[in-house]
């Protein structure tokens, strides 16, 4: 391990409670590292070593104080901690105690080495570059660092909420994502901080390649909790929670933290050529075990014997699937250069019933639907699958997958099964990968970059463009991926017009392109983008779900279908489904009576005022990226 690079453990858990009477409690917290290097690395640097809490037990008032530094206990790391709450009026108060158990996750350890903190210029020149986005409020001192004060508002637990839900926040099923929805905001200038309470607040700030450590400061401004560590990529919005807390006599009146900003580890050009060469010889193996399967009869095999014995509508797992499991690093290329043919068997139930004990790959013709789904489940305990391939979404709508054919990926995802799909129409093998809990095919050595990449969602409509829309959104794409930075996307729903021709810019301009694509006769899918899903038409509104992994949405010419996306999208801004950032309506003109549609729901208290903030009609893409600026609060 590279002791000059920034580092962090997995969540560690609470291993004791102890009540010490009073407000406090005592934790025993353990730490298990990830293997015998990093052990041994953790060893040499104890004295090094910083705790961050889980930022879902600070936001709902949980405060932990270190006793001490970590100590070893066998393969494992100890660490003593005093827990209380910080602000009296949480709706958790009477109970807090009672939600740290055993077993509950409280956050991490980390290392930061001086070697991969930003000096003053390196934050400046990242700022510059796009490749770092900071509040519009912050102070750069000489020493590195960064001064900022919170946004104008504050946030308070819901008294609705039950014990049963701290409990789901505390054990780590429900965390952030609930407790961005549960939470009301309020407006608050100046944002006070009264006598022995805390508040939650939050600022802007857009993190790609860097650690962000929170200073908790010396109570002047007010003592930040211990949630200080913010990571690349998760930390990326305009709702980056902030907990603070007044343990003095007077009154804090805005806030103010520092932070020291830290390089994060780069990616590897070596971990990208082996996840390409490993794709590689998947796509090979897969190729080659294709041809076999087609030119070959399959293996005569016992009859297939379903465990569940279910069956609807007539059919069962017992359908006609050619199917054959494999382990996957072995040398195929020579064992079907011999006599290896014919391989495989004609449905999935038996191929897995005639897995080789070290067999860790399932090839098959089509998706499995959900009976062959059912018969997997019941034998992934005796077949150790690593991962799936198909190359045919669905035996009866060709490319693209059901709302099921979705659920069916996730539970791959949540058991540990790797799924790829072998597109004969691409030539390629792709790997699903989540961003915003939402699957895309992506080739493998793709993935992280897909993850890391900020999305820019374009709608509008499939119709040719005159040349004076084409000009414009020509100059928006270019405006806003260069106001991004290098490391940006597009996504669209895979059809003409509009949606290719922001394909096409985004392509230009190096940026990672996607779709959506979805059945439509009058739509086929435009091939050749990095990132992919696709769905059955009758999947039309689940679709919209998956546009939901995209950072900003852009609205050009479009027409009812653009319309019912723009609903949908509106809608999931005032619900808090998606965090409040800019929507931009490009071609002022076309969408003038929409604006005004906005304006009187507005009016007439059908929708929040505070939406107007966030959406801007306009024809000038520079006026695009100067309102992305205002409304984002960034630099």
């Amino acid at each position: 391990m590279n002791e000059n690079q920034f580092w962090h453990s997995t969540d560690g858990q609470i291993l004791t409670v102890k009540n010490k009477g009073g407000e406090s409690v005592a934790l025993t917290l353990a730490f298990w590292p990830r293997h015998a290097a990093e052990m041994e690395f953790l060893k040499a640097h104890l004295a090094d070593l910083h705790f961050t809490e889980r930022s879902s037990l600070a936001r709902i008032g949980i405060e932990m104080h270190l006793q001490g530094a970590p100590t070893v206990d066998g393969h494992r790391l100890l660490l003593a901690a005093d827990a209380f709450i910080f602000d009296a009026n949480f709706p958790n108060a009477p109970y807090w105690k009672k939600l740290l158990r055993p077993g509950v996750p409280v956050g991490r350890l980390f290392y930061a080495p001086v070697a991969a903190k930003l000096s003053t210029g390196e934050i400046w020149a990242a700022i510059q570059a796009n490749d770092l986005k900071l509040p519009n409020t912050i102070s750069i001192d000489s020493r590195g660092r960064v001064f900022l004060t919170p946004h104008q508002v504050s946030y308070t637990l819901s008294t609705k909420l039950q014990r049963l839900n701290f409990e789901s926040i505390v054990s780590g099923n429900a965390g952030r994502s609930l407790l961005d929805k549960v939470q009301l905001r309020h407006d608050a200038s100046p944002l006070t901080i009264p006598p022995r309470s805390g508040i939650l607040t939050s600022c802007s700030m857009y993190l790609k390649e860097h650690f962000v450590v929170l200073n908790q400061g010396e109570g002047n401004f007010g003592l930040h909790t211990s949630a200080v560590l913010l990571d690349p990529i998760k930390t990326f919005g305009s709702n980056i929670m902030l907990e603070i807390y007044n343990t003095g006599d007077q009154p804090v009146v805005n806030p103010m933290v520092s932070v020291d900003i830290f390089r994060a580890p780069p990616f590897a050009d070596p971990e990208v050529k082996t996840l390409t060469k490993k794709r590689q010889r998947l796509l090979t193996t897969a190729g080659h075990l294709y041809k076999c399967l087609d030119q070959n009869p399959p293996l005569d095999t016992p009859e297939a014997r379903p465990k569940t014995k279910i069956t609807v509508r007539g059919q069962s797992g017992t359908m006609e699937n050619r199917s054959v499991v494999v382990r996957a690093s072995e040398d195929l290329k020579k064992f079907l250069d011999g006599d290896a043919c014919p391989i495989g068997c004609r449905t999935m139930i038996q191929a897995l019933d005639n897995a080789p004990a070290d067999g860790d790959t399932l090839i098959m013709d089509f998706f499995p639907d959900l009976l062959e789904h059912i018969e997997l489940l019941t034998r992934i305990g005796d077949v150790k699958l690593k991962r799936i391939v198909f190359r045919k979404a669905s035996r009866t709508h060709g490319y693209f997958l059901s709302s099921n054919a979705h659920a069916r990926l996730d539970t791959y995802q949540a058991i540990g099964v790797q799924a790829y799909w072998y597109d004969e129409l691409t030539k390629e093998i792709y790997l699903h990968v989540y961003k915003k809990d939402h699957g895309f095919f992506v080739r493998e050595e793709m993935a992280r970059k897909f993850q890391e990449t900020t999305i820019l969602a374009f709608y509008g409509s499939a119709v040719g463009l005159d040349q004076a829309d084409t000009d414009r959104i020509t100059g928006l794409v270019e405006q806003v991926t260069g106001f991004i930075g290098p490391n940006v996307g597009v996504l669209t729903g895979g059809g003409g017009g509009v949606m290719r021709l922001a394909t096409d810019q985004a392509r230009s301009k190096g940026a990672l392109t996607g779709a959506c694509f979805l059945e439509l006769e009058a739509q086929p899918p435009e091939l050749g983008v990095d990132f992919f899903n696709t769905f059955q038409e009758s999947s039309r509104h689940f679709r919209q779900k998956w546009f939901e992994a995209a950072d900003f949405c852009i609205f050009n010419v479009g027409g009812v279908g653009t319309l019912e996306e723009i609903g949908i999208e509106m809608c999931n801004l005032k619900l808090g489904i998606r965090p409040r950032v800019p929507y931009v309506f490009f071609n002022s003109k076309f969408w003038g009576d929409l604006r005004k549609q906005v304006r009187h729901m507005i009016n007439t208290k059908r929708a929040p005022a505070w939406i107007a903030d966030y959406i801007l009609f306009t024809d000038d893409p520079d006026e695009v990226v100067r309102f992305y600026r205002k409304t984002l609060q960034v630099l």
